[in-house]
């Protein structure tokens, strides 16, 4: 600058050279500072997305569990409904064997039954009893036979 352009009293060259240097410094220090922010801020959002993938596949799989827990879940419903379904299909098989060895079992009580008594009805017939014991049987009666090693009373 020159005097005439100055409005009042200028400053010398050298001083002006050491405020534009101060100054440049200045300014190379702030861009110091907003590369290192710039980086800083760079490396945060790298980390951010880094998080944020992290979150992402964490949730994938907790989906993917949650799907796996449910399909077996399923699974073991389904199992535990055939396995009961199979059990009543055996309990009901099993009663009704049950109930047919049941009328059987009644069936011949009451057969067993009426032979008894028609048995005990016609052996109390002293012929009925004496032609099944010597014509059917070709045995001599019972009540005929000598009783042996018992003497009788009168001897």
């Amino acid at each position: 600058m020159t005097e005439t352009q100055c409005a009042g009293t200028c400053a010398a060259d050298d001083d002006l050279r050491v405020i534009v240097d101060s100054h440049a410094r200045r300014l190379n220090g702030l861009e110091d500072d907003v590369d290192t922010l710039k980086s800083g801020q760079s490396a945060m959002m790298e980390k951010l997305i880094s998080v944020e993938a992290q979150g992402q596949e964490r949730e994938r799989n907790r989906a993917v569990e949650a799907s796996d827990t449910r399909k077996a879940l399923t699974d073991l419903t389904r199992q535990i409904a055939e396995h009961t379904g199979a059990q009543e299909r055996q309990n009901k098989l099993a009663e009704d064997s049950l109930h047919r060895w049941r009328k059987f079992a009644v069936v011949a009580g009451l057969l067993c039954t009426i032979s008894a008594a028609v048995g005990s009805t016609l052996l109390s017939d002293q012929e009925v009893a004496s032609t099944i014991w010597v014509h059917w049987l070709h045995l001599r009666e019972p009540w005929d036979m000598p009783v042996q090693g018992v003497p009788h009373a009168g001897s």
